[in-house]
């Protein structure tokens, strides 16, 4: 701390110095023009006197600093900063009016910065509740389009306008999806409130999720396999959020498999170690080798983006933050024309650490 004041007054030590050599040689020139004896012991006086006050003109000042200082390095190594450091220096004797101004200034800085975040906070939380809202009002049309494309198909009886129906019920399902990833990016924020972690069952909350898109893989003419090569299927985490995870991955393979050529959809729960893996494998376009760092990024779609017009870039993003959040990892294995595995790994400690 000495060391970082001394450098600050470098400049100031080196004037002083050269004024007392300077006071010294004119001292010395006019007795020498005089032609009177040179009286060296009184000019060495001259300049430990000189010396004498430079140290203890900045003993002073330091000692009045000193507190600062330490205050001001102490908060230095404090990550992250809080708001109240204006605060907390002002509790401080101030040392200086420059100082004084300086803490003032900052003061008045983190005071605004505070009323900016207040807004802002209360902004996004009226935003979160509408969108909240707006999703759980669409659900109920959602719903009865669902219904009625259902009733439609058992009364009638022409191929053309069961077909017909099948469409608007799929998109209809989209629009579902688009709705449910949504509402689920919207809770992001209060992800710890809604937190419960449990022991989970991934393979019947897998088959759950397989019987629930059933008629997707109709549709699409794809066939589900699920492969349990584990006698302990029970992994730690939360299950609702663990369910949009499995959801999302199995929709993606869902989308980017080939369509209408009956491929298998794998889905294979096994051991490594003391950790359980969860493969979603579909063997369908695959992701372009250039696209793979990015493909947990929002908004990312890439060249399947594309493609697949009904791409976010949302759904892996949000996929990877619920896994990081959970002590989860998810990653991606894809060749182009030969599909993509996205795995889910839990770890022996997942949760515990949390």
């Amino acid at each position: 701390m000495i060391r970082h004041y001394l450098a600050d007054r470098v400049l100031f030590i080196l004037f002083y110095v050269i004024n007392t050599a300077a006071i010294v040689l004119v001292a010395y020139l006019s007795l020498l023009f005089a032609g009177l004896e040179q009286p060296w012991s009184e000019f060495t006086y001259m300049g430990l006197l000189a010396l004498f006050f430079l140290l203890l003109g900045l003993a002073i000042d330091y000692a009045r600093r000193r507190p600062l200082l330490k205050k001001l390095l102490e908060m230095e190594k404090r990550n992250p900063l809080p708001l109240e450091t204006a605060l907390e220096l002002e509790t401080m004797q101030v040392p200086s009016r420059e100082a004084f101004l300086f803490i003032g200034m900052l003061r008045r800085y983190q005071e605004r910065y505070r009323e900016e975040l207040d807004h802002y906070k209360a902004m996004q939380e009226q935003h979160q509740i509408f969108v909240n809202q707006w999703v759980h009002h669409m659900k109920t049309p959602v719903s009865v389009i669902s219904l009625l494309t259902q009733q439609g198909k058992q009364q009638l009886e022409d191929q053309g306008s069961k077909t017909f129906l099948d469409e608007i019920n799929d998109e209809n399902d989209r629009f579902r999806h688009g709705l449910e990833l949504m509402l689920h990016l919207a809770r992001l924020d209060h992800f710890a409130v809604d937190f419960v972690a449990d022991e989970v069952d991934v393979v019947a909350l897998l088959r759950e999720l397989v019987n629930e898109e059933k008629r997707q893989f109709i549709r699409r003419n794809l066939f589900p396999e699920i492969r349990v090569d584990t006698k302990d299927p029970f992994v730690y985490s939360d299950q609702k959020w663990l369910r949009v995870v499995f959801h999302q991955l199995l929709l993606n393979a869902l989308r980017y498999s080939q369509q209408g050529k009956g491929d298998r959809i794998t889905i294979a729960v096994f051991k490594e170690g003391d950790a359980t893996l969860v493969e979603i494998q579909d063997r369908g376009i695959g992701i372009p080798a250039h696209d793979l760092p990015n493909i947990f990024s929002p908004f990312f779609t890439g060249d399947n983006g594309r493609k697949k017009t009904e791409s976010t870039g949302m759904g892996l993003y949000l996929s990877r933050i619920i896994t990081d959040r959970l002590g989860h990892s998810l990653y991606a294995h894809s060749q182009v024309s030969e599909g993509t595995t996205m795995t889910v790994r839990f770890s022996s400690r997942t949760l515990h650490d949390r």
